[in-house]
């Protein structure tokens, strides 16, 4: 399957066939430049979108200052732009509040189901020499039986609760799971622990807060997306395009 940016532009906007699109996600599975090239792709229609949003606004608000100098002529002439201005600044207004309120969200969110997908549809092989069990998790993971993976990596955490990538893994299954505040609680603890060279805890984090979606997760994913960027943490690259969509 050629993967150049027409297709990769048809998979985000959903233009692709059936076939087509399970064949482009079958890549995603095996190709990290393939992520790479979608995560990017994402991040740079996230730029331009702002850009040209900034644009409209400038154009905006030039039309309404000179709308004002042409009303100063006349009393007339200044009732009937000033009432033509007040419908326009009001349906603009409209439309400002509501790009504000969908357009961010909406590629936000796009920009982590793209992330989700390229990352987390398949889990590494481990090379984890304290269980088995983690190569029995990943490999039902890989399958696509997560109820069975879950129970894994939860067996694992069980009896060893220090084992950072079960930990790992069952978050990752919890999210793809939908059980996004399992998933949060697991992430939380991951992040907390200090003893990692790598750890991806917060980042994970702050995507399932964006995935989840309720009240406050927005603002408390920006909180620890800016945290983990300070603290120069893994996903901090991430992080930094993943704030320009919030």
């Amino acid at each position: 399957m050629n993967t150049d940016l027409e297709t990769i532009e048809n998979y985000v906007n959903g233009q692709l066939s059936a076939e087509d699109r399970a064949q482009f996600e079958a890549t995603l599975r095996t190709d990290p430049a393939l992520a790479d090239a979608l995560a990017f792709y994402v991040m740079s229609k996230r730029v331009a979108q702002a850009q040209a949003r900034e644009q409209r606004l400038r154009e905006f608000d030039a039309l309404r200052n000179k709308n004002a100098r042409i009303g100063q002529r006349t009393t007339s002439t200044w009732i009937l732009y000033a009432a033509a201005a007040c419908i326009v600044f009001l349906l603009g207004l409209s439309w400002y509040f509501f790009s504000l309120s969908t357009e961010p969200a909406a590629v936000a969110s796009q920009q982590v189901d793209a992330y989700i997908t390229a990352q987390f549809s398949q889990l590494p092989t481990t090379m984890d020499a304290r269980s088995d069990s983690l190569k029995i998790g990943v490999d039902l993971f890989n399958k696509g039986n997560l109820g069975e993976a879950a129970t894994v990596f939860g067996g694992i955490l069980a009896q060893h609760p220090d084992n950072d990538t079960a930990l790992k893994y069952a978050g990752i299954v919890s999210l793809r799971q939908g059980n996004y505040d399992k998933a949060i609680d697991q992430f939380d603890r991951l992040s907390q622990r200090t003893d990692l060279y790598a750890n991806p805890g917060l980042f994970y984090k702050s995507l399932t807060l964006l995935k989840r979606g309720r009240p406050m997760d927005k603002s408390q994913a920006e909180k620890l997306l800016r945290e983990l960027i300070s603290r120069n943490l893994e996903g901090k690259r991430e992080a930094q395009e993943l704030l320009k969509t919030l």
